[in-house]
């Protein structure tokens, strides 16, 4: 067992987030944390990972337990580049590695005592057992996977822009070869593909690991366990979350039938006592009182509130034309963006796409006034009352409760109307005199949108609005934009959210931003190939003109360098069959320098691979010619 809670409580002020909660977590266990909007997840995690405690019960974890959480660090300042920074991930195995390469030193200069000995072998064998030879080629998987480039690697964390700062920290958690993993929403500034490496990464992930997340495609075959979290306590269930979901919906058919039966008996008690409390069969009453006050009420099964409808209202209608755009240069990572021309009109709902770190959110921050541009113009219309969601909250200045927060954008409302507007958004109940100062740093987005949205704007720029959203939340949020009647810029990796909304699409590539009528999310990638054909385009144009057919002289060259090849593959293949071979002798833990010895093994298959690309090359050009 790696870990386990028995009676956990935590409260914050009067609302109990979490009742009693039992759970046991072991080896190998791969889980998913789900419940409702403002349900205890985060909290539930961070006692989890120690970073808070509990007010009752126990937790109690393995000895020497390492877990891994996505780091709190703020990389705006950084100056180390990503490469080291996801370096610090194998803190413990690069220490060893430097003691071992301490101890090769001295075994060099003569020291070959026993204690010398056993010490390098022990170091060896640790290092072989918990990635010491795999590292680095694990950390550019990572790099990759999360949308990084290998070059982006070398970059200041502090030159990466909020978003990409929260991958680079998702990959350092990811890497970081601990007993258990604990991700909390880790899809959130991910694009499709960034989500589906994650995905397959946790599917082979050998760890434990605990996933909090709203997109069940992260889910998908990667765990095994399901704990849902809901009204202080958590349910657990075993399978997949495709079975979670059916489990999960008979045991509410099954709560609900309970519940319906038990209020049913309670409603017939009540009604006997009523009605003969006064009279002959008194005592008969007062025993079935007793036996009311020593009932254990069934709870009723998981509802989510029904009938919530979110009005987005604006005061000031503004002019047909709100935004325009002319030859506006941007830098973006170190690269230049332009924007040849946008207009915005009233009424246009436009999705701003693009892939990851293509430069969405420096467009829109640009265009509300929060970054300067390079050069251009931007002109806004008349009678604009715009509000800006942004993904990191830098804006949110509440204090006070949340019902005080959100009383203040709805003057002209009751309280009943404050209070549903705060449960749709995941505030319900007692949570509403919670302090803003205490909220989680999901739970402050979800205000923060709401503030947004609640704003009487009628120009919205809204980035990745449903990143902490539940499905009850989304839908309630999709229902309003749909219906909202000012001016929207909207950016979301879901597609499906976009798709029933936008009227126009923005799309962000390499070199530019263009424009088009219409929701078309592949107008980004149609952006990315003309950039690379185009750069393949000079590269062909720079390489000399080539007459039809080959010479005798090529061909000569073409078949003499193929025979080169075919010996050094020759070569090479035997340079690994030895050091597989050395790999496998027993002594060789004592005998070997093992990081040195992989370290050559993977150069030597580097090798083969890139001889056995020439040689198909080779080939292929000689038959076409031929």
């Amino acid at each position: 067992m790696k870990i386990s809670l028995q009676g956990v409580t935590r409260r914050y002020g009067e609302r109990e987030v979490l009742r009693g909660v039992d759970w046991q977590i072991h080896e190998g266990e791969r889980w998913a944390l789900v419940g409702p909007n403002g349900s205890g997840k985060t909290t539930l995690l961070k006692i989890l990972a120690g970073r808070e405690e509990p007010d009752g019960g126990e937790v109690v974890r393995a000895r020497d337990l390492r877990i891994a959480t996505v780091p709190q660090d703020d990389l705006a300042a950084v100056s180390l580049s990503a490469r080291q920074y996801l370096l610090k991930a194998f803190s413990h195995v690069v220490e060893r590695e430097r003691k071992l390469d301490e101890l090769h030193h001295r075994m060099a200069e003569g020291d070959t005592s026993p204690e010398t000995l056993e010490e390098a072998a022990h170091l060896q064998e640790w290092l072989l057992h918990h990635g010491g030879y795999t590292y680095e080629a694990d950390l550019e998987k990572a790099l990759l996977g999360l949308g990084f480039t290998l070059e982006d690697g070398e970059r200041p964390c502090r030159s990466f822009s909020g978003g990409e700062q929260m991958r680079i920290k998702l990959g350092r958690a990811l890497l970081d070869p601990a007993d258990l993993l604990l991700l909390d929403e880790p899809g959130n500034h991910l694009d499709s593909r960034q989500r589906e490496w994650l995905g397959q990464f946790l599917r082979t992930c050998p760890r434990a690991f605990v996933v909090v997340t709203h997109d069940p495609e992260i889910l998908e075959e990667a765990v095994d366990h399901v704990a849902c979290l809901a009204e202080g306590r958590i349910l657990t269930f075993r399978g997949d979350f495709a079975s979670f979901e059916v489990q999960f919906e008979e045991l509410q058919k099954t709560r609900q039938r309970v519940y319906e039966q038990q209020q049913a008996y309670i409603e017939r008690t009540k009604e006997f006592i009523r009605r003969y409390k006064a009279g002959q069969r008194s005592k008969q009453a007062r025993g079935r009182e007793k036996v009311l006050e020593r009932l254990k009420p069934v709870e009723a099964p998981l509802r989510a509130p029904e009938g919530f409808r979110l009005r987005l209202l604006f005061d000031q209608t503004p002019g047909e034309d709100v935004l325009r755009v002319e030859d506006l240069l941007l830098e973006v990572g170190g690269r230049p963006l332009r924007v040849p021309r946008l207009l915005l009109e009233r009424g246009q709902k436009v999705a701003l796409v693009g892939r990851n770190g293509s430069g969405k959110t420096t467009l829109i921050r640009t265009l509300v006034g929060e970054l300067p541009p390079e050069s251009g113009w931007i002109r806004w219309g008349t009678n604009v009352r715009l509000a800006h969601y942004d993904q990191h909250q830098q804006r949110l200045a509440f204090a006070g409760s949340l019902f005080e927060a959100v009383g203040t954008l709805l003057q002209t409302f009751n309280r009943e109307t404050i209070l549903a507007h705060l449960g749709a958004f995941g505030f319900g109940g007692s949570r509403a005199e919670q302090s803003v100062a205490s909220l989680s740093g999901g739970e402050r987005a979800r205000l923060h949108l709401l503030a947004v949205l609640l704003a009487r704007a009628n120009v919205l720029f809204l980035d990745e609005p449903t990143n902490h959203l539940d499905a009850q939340a989304r839908e309630i949020l999709r229902e309003a934009l749909e219906s909202y009647r000012g001016t929207l810029v909207l950016v979301s990796h879901e597609e499906d959210f976009l798709a029933g909304l936008a009227t126009h699409t923005w799309a962000v590539g390499p070199r530019d931003v263009r424009a088009a009528a219409g929701f078309n999310p592949g107008m980004a990638e149609e952006g990315v190939q003309e950039a690379e054909a185009a750069a393949g385009q000079v590269q062909e144009e720079r390489k000399p003109a080539r007459k039809g057919g080959l010479s005798k002289n090529e061909r000569y060259r073409l078949e003499r360098r193929l025979r080169e090849v075919e010996e050094c593959l020759s070569g090479l293949q035997g340079q690994k069959a030895e050091l597989e071979r050395r790999f496998s002798d027993p002594d060789s833990v004592v005998t070997e320098d093992w990081h040195d010895l992989n370290r050559r093994f993977e150069k030597v298959k580097g090798e083969i691979a890139a001889a056995e690309e020439e040689w198909l090359s080779l080939q292929a050009r000689l038959e076409e010619e031929s």
